[in-house]
């Protein structure tokens, strides 16, 4: 999601910087370089050292957004991540022979949107100590004055709800990743009240089934980034329950325009001390590409977090007509 696409984009520019110094005319101790030999070197040196630059100049924009942050702990992690990656890029440029830079990552790096002020909070003193922990863990001298700034990148407001009772805004990033509330429909008015739930369920009608979970619309919202280019990759943990019919309604335009490409349809978690199955998913706009299903290469993941069972997606069958009215749920106290 984050580091090894980077660090692929990055081994990519270094071996062509590295490739541009090496053709490069080299001094010795019996031969200077003057005029053209001088030239060349200094042009190759030159472009290896604009190509590092604009690699950290797109290292120091990229974005990660968790936009059910809680506490902070996906932003903290981001942030050690990025920072750990611009670290090692500075070196590699000055074991080339280049001018390393100072790491200029920061807290601004990661957004979040986290409804409990409370938790808002937290998550930015999280994302500061974590900036302060990295600087002095790696040798460079964190800030002191003040020690702590307002990280306004955190926002604390309803993710999937707006105020006018539309759909919420995100901010653009590159990466979204979090864990989103775990809340099934059936409990949605005991917990939010009769106009929240018929208002979120208004605002995303056509898009979320009225019957998903909660955690569904986190989901909706991260694809509709993604296909009006505020997004390119996301992953969300939700519980596994994001497979079953009313819910999956929200992966199947992925699956159809876009794709999972890395997904674990059924795994342990454990939250408020109880123990859950959960499902983390993947997913951006390329298509063609190899996906893997619970850590299995696979050509394809469908909506239901299967893999191609000899060519057929199974979520694309349709109820039997003889068995409709047959049996009703009923009251459900």
């Amino acid at each position: 999601m984050i580091v090894r696409p980077l660090m692929a984009e990055w081994d990519a520019t270094l071996a062509e910087m590295t490739a541009l110094i090496a053709a490069a005319p080299v001094a010795t101790a019996e031969r200077l370089l003057v005029g053209k030999d001088l030239a060349a070197r200094t042009r190759a040196l030159d472009k290896a050292e604009g190509l590092g630059k604009a690699f950290l100049d797109r290292l120091r924009a990229f974005r990660v957004l968790d936009p059910a942050c809680g506490s902070g702990n996906f932003l903290y992690l981001a942030l050690l991540e990025l920072k750990n990656i611009e670290h090692k890029v500075n070196l590699d440029i000055e074991a080339l022979g280049l001018p390393r830079a100072f790491p200029t990552l920061g807290p601004e790096n990661v957004l979040g949107i986290e409804l409990n002020p409370y938790a808002a909070e937290l998550a930015r003193v999280s994302v500061w100590i974590g900036e302060i922990q990295w600087m002095r863990r790696n040798g460079f001298e964190a800030a002191r004055n003040p020690i702590l700034r307002t990280l306004d990148t955190i926002e604390c407001r309803d993710a999937v709800l707006g105020p006018d009772g539309g759909r919420a805004e995100w901010p653009k990033a590159d990466v979204v990743v979090g864990n989103p509330p775990f809340l099934g429909s059936s409990k949605f008015l005991l917990a939010f009240g009769e106009g929240y739930a018929t208002e979120l369920r208004r605002a995303w009608a056509g898009t979320v089934h009225a019957s998903a979970d909660l955690v569904a619309y986190w989901f909706a919202k991260a694809w509709e980034q993604i296909e009006g280019k505020r997004l390119r990759t996301a992953g969300l943990v939700s519980t596994n329950s994001i497979r079953s019919t009313r819910n999956r309604h929200v992966l199947s335009p992925i699956v159809k325009s876009g794709r999972i490409f890395e997904a674990w349809g059924d795994e342990e978690w454990t939250i408020d001390g109880a123990d859950v199955r959960v499902s983390m998913v993947c997913f951006d706009a390329q298509e063609g590409k190899v996906a893997r299903l619970d850590g299995v290469a696979t050509s394809e993941i469908f909506a239901d977090l299967s893999a191609a069972r000899g060519g057929q997606d199974l979520t694309a069958v349709t109820a039997l007509s003889q068995n409709a009215n047959l049996c009703f749920e009923g009251v459900k106290k």
